[in-house]
Parts: structure tokens; C-alpha cells; sequence
């Protein structure tokens, strides 16, 4: 089915009866992230969210333990909150980068039972970013997959609303829209040049010496950003917190390009140089991960680690160097 929507703030009404809404909204310094939204005036789809919605799907900071002052204070585990939550506006990209969540994180109870409670209304791209490379990767700007409902201008200038699964279609049970007839095609980003990435990248990757992960690492200054805003990523270390004489463990964000993320007790450090840490990151997303989810890589060409970057690295370049076309 397929309805019209004339107001972002009905939208937003009426999944807010069901819970929590999440949307891309812009910050006071003109960013685009992800946060909770009451009014669809906050709501902002004008372009690709400057982060992933992972912050959704795995906060950044997690307490699942909290503990009391004494001896005898008796630790108490923290259940995710069960509410539903609705999140507006990803785009395929995000989307497909679910699919790596639910398999690293299948045998979290705590997350199976938030992924049973989130309704993906999706939404399909009507232009590319310059960074983009989704379709090198099997992805499409007009890709559904994954979505429950989907958001999308038509030719005529006009938003609609299409039920994906039926998920989708009873979270729509008692809304106000009104059934669309003779509906005008999806306006697609048109397929461009697409860019091309060197085949088999694992054994290119596993057979490159130390030269070329020098070359490729040598712009980086350790910021971390590629991992921050990738929807991909999903590394995390555990930290036990103090807050007067009770605290708290957490789960929270950590990055493999982080010297201090291998770091070990007896000062170890297998992984101590810039040019180790982007093997890791290449391995990992190219070769380690496909060879345990039958061939899918751990990236979805959203281009944010392109765009991200201080120094300008580009993963589609470093993958060329690694194939020795550059």
C-alpha cells in the first residue's frame, strides 16, 4: 500500500504513539545526526546523515551494571528499555548495515529483543554524494531491502509512504493517511559512473607487505573518525565507572585505529604502528568478516569515512593501492 503524506509531523504523531522516534536532525553547528524528535519540523532528509544511525542500534555509552557503596550492596543488571522505537529516514546504505549488526550481535538477548521493537522506515535517495560508492558494492540508491516502510519523493514533487513487510503494514493500523492512487514513479539518484573496486580484495589485502600498509596509513593522525561515523563498526570495550560511592560498567565505543584498543597489561602491543592498525581495518572489513558471513563485506559504500577524514584518505584509494593500480 501506498500513502500520501502531506505532514512530517503526522508521521512523527503517530509513531510516536507506538514510542521512541529517531530521525536525522541538524545540530546548532549544522551537522546531521541522529537523535530523538516529537515534531516532524525538526526532521531534516535533505542529505546523508554526516553519522550512521548506529548510535540507535548500539549506543555510544551502554550501563547494563550498576553497583552500590559496601561490601553487601548486591550489583543490578540494567535490561535495554523494551519501548519501541521507529527510526525515520535511513537511507539503503544504512540499512544494509544492519545485516552486519545482527549477525555480530545474534547472541545478545538485549539487542534481538530491541531489533523485534524497531520499525525501519527507510528512505530512498533522490541524489548521491559525492563520496558514495554503494553500488560497487552490490547496493542501489533505490534499494528496499531491510526496510519496513519506505519514505520517497515522487516525479511529482510529492512524499509518499510504501509498506515494505508486513511489520510495516500494522504499524500503520488507525494512521490518518490517506491511501495514494495512481502513484508517480520513485525520483532515483540515476545511475552514474560507478566506481570500481579491485576483485578479490582478500587476497590482495593478505598477500601486501608492509610497504603498502605504510603508504596507505602515512595521512593518518589517529583521529578515529572513519570508525565513528561508519555504520559498519560495531568495536566496543567495557569501562567500569565511579559516581560518588556508587558506579556503574558501561559498554562503549572504542576503534580499532586506537593505539590503546590492542594494548595489553604487560605493554604488548600487537599492533603498535599506524600501518598495522589499517591492515586491521582493511582485513577486517574485506577479508576476516566475508569469511564468516558466506562473502559480505563489512561495508556498504556510504562514502562518510571519504567525506570524514581530515587528511583525506579515501578507502576506495587505499583498496586501489593495495591492488597496485595507483
Amino acid at each position: 500500500m501506498i500513502f500520501g503524506i502531506d505532514d512530517m509531523n503526522g508521521l512523527v504523531r503517530h509513531f510516536a504513539g507506538l514510542g521512541r522516534v529517531f530521525a536525522p536532525v541538524r545540530t546548532p553547528g549544522g551537522r546531521l545526526v541522529w537523535d530523538d524528535v516529537t515534531g516532524g519540523e525538526e526532521i531534516d532528509l535533505s542529505a546523508r546523515t554526516d553519522v550512521s544511525a548506529r548510535n540507535v542500534f548500539q549506543p555510544a555509552t551502554s550501563y547494563y551494571l550498576r553497583f552500590g557503596a559496601g561490601n553487601d550492596a548486591a550489583p543490578e543488571f540494567s535490561a535495554m528499555p523494551p519501548e519501541h522505537h521507529t527510526v525515520i529516514g535511513m537511507r539503503p546504505c544504512d540499512v544494509a548495515s544492519l545485516g552486519v549488526h545482527d549477525r555480530v550481535f545474534s547472541d545478545s538477548e538485549r539487542f534481538r529483543r530491541m531489533r523485534e521493537k524497531t520499525l525501519v522506515v527507510g528512505l530512498l535517495c533522490r541524489a548521491r554524494e559525492a563520496s558514495c560508492f554503494c553500488e560497487a558494492l552490490g547496493g542501489s540508491p533505490g534499494d528496499r531491502s531491510g526496510m519496513d516502510l519506505v519514505l520517497y519523493t515522487g516525479s511529482d514533487g510529492e512524499v509518499y509512504l510504501e509498506t515494505v513487510t508486513e511489520k510495516g503494514a500494522r504499524s500503520l493500523e488507525g494512521a490518518a493517511f490517506h491511501e495514494a492512487e495512481g502513484t508517480p514513479p520513485p525520483e532515483v539518484a540515476e545511475a552514474g559512473s560507478v566506481t570500481e573496486l579491485p576483485r578479490d580484495i582478500a587476497s590482495l589485502a593478505l598477500k601486501a607487505d608492509d610497504r603498502v600498509w605504510e603508504e596507505i596509513s602515512f595521512p593518518c593522525v589517529n583521529c578515529r573518525v572513519c570508525t565513528y561515523v561508519c555504520p559498519t563498526c560495531h568495536c566496543f570495550t567495557i569501562t567500569d565507572e565511579t559516581f560518588g560511592n556508587a558506579g556503574a560498567r558501561a559498554a562503549v565505543w572504542d576503534s580499532c585505529q586506537s593505539r590503546e584498543f590492542t594494548l595489553e597489561a604487560s605493554g604488548h602491543n600487537p599492533r603498535e604502528t599506524g600501518a598495522a592498525r589499517a591492515r586491521q581495518r582493511i582485513m577486517h572489513k574485506f577479508a576476516w568478516f566475508p569469511s564468516v558471513s558466506e562473502g559480505a563485506v563489512m561495508c556498504t559504500g556510504c562514502g562518510r569515512c571519504v567525506s570524514g577524514c581530515p587528511t583525506g584518505r579515501s578507502i576506495v584509494e587505499d583498496l586501489a593501492i593495495i591492488a597496485g593500480e595507483v
